[in-house]
């Protein structure tokens, strides 16, 4: 953590005192905070917070993110671990449910550029998930992603078939509005969920959904290497010299074109 007199005494006065007395605090430390927000017991390392009115934090949370911002009734519930550069983003009625863990590499070093987790209306993710924001991540309206056990995940390795090397892969999740993602699922980086899709229980998507409709896990099958990075149109190289390895960040269909 970069030590900052604003974000340490936010860090402080969160885990001291309850909202009553937190709320002008943390105005006169910057942030934005409605009359009606609550906020709980617990570890707050932000640089800028934004809480609209009947927003809340529960207890017990760690939360240490460049930006956190809850729109109208939106929530976040108790026990979740949120580590990383990373801006959070929740829509009116947006909520992140009890239990999860939201995870960034550290910038410069393993990860390149912004970061967004960003939830639409009515949005969830529930509880006991595991979310990788090693690149952004958008759920759209009135998506849940359901039950415990899920995990998505925005980055991926391939390995060379012999010695130490590898290269990573980056590639920004999509999920679309009125989404269901069943317990235990797993997504793989630079997918798209199109609007409408219903994804059953213990489903890996390691592509693209574009239709709605329900979608399930198929038997295990043996697919082809991927090609060299170098001669994918999908792929482009981050020219980053401060990262630790070669990294690819993977190009939305939609810009290939």
């Amino acid at each position: 953590m970069r030590k900052s007199p604003k974000k340490l005494l936010t860090a402080l006065a969160a885990v001291l005192l309850p909202s009553f007395f937190l709320r002008p605090v943390l105005r006169l430390l910057g942030h934005r905070v409605a009359a009606s927000a609550r906020i709980g017991f617990s570890l707050l390392w932000v640089d800028k917070i934004c809480l609209d009115q009947h927003t809340r934090v529960g207890h017990l949370n760690l939360l240490v993110v460049k930006r956190l911002v809850l729109r109208e009734r939106a929530y976040i519930g108790r026990q979740n671990v949120v580590l990383g550069p990373i801006s959070i983003d929740l829509a009116p009625q947006g909520a992140i449910g009890n239990a999860n863990k939201i995870v960034r590499g550290r910038q410069g070093l393993v990860t390149s550029g912004p970061s967004r987790l960003y939830l639409g209306r009515v949005a969830k993710i529930t509880g006991g998930h595991r979310i990788d924001c090693t690149t952004s991540i958008s759920i759209g309206d009135y998506s849940t992603i359901a039950g415990v056990g899920c995990q998505v995940w925005t980055h991926g390795y391939v390995h060379d078939t012999s010695g130490p090397g590898r290269y990573r892969i980056d590639g920004k999740v999509f999920i679309g509005d009125n989404v269901y993602i069943g317990a235990g699922c797993i997504i793989s980086m630079g997918v798209r969920i199109g609007n409408g899709v219903i994804v059953g229980a213990g489903t890996t998507v390691a592509r693209d959904l574009d239709e709605p409709g329900l979608y399930v896990s198929a038997a295990i099958r043996k697919l082809p290497r991927p090609a060299s990075p170098e001669s994918r149109a999908d792929l482009q190289s981050l020219a980053d010299a401060g990262l630790c390895e070669r990294v690819y960040r993977k190009i939305p269909k939609c810009q290939e074109q």
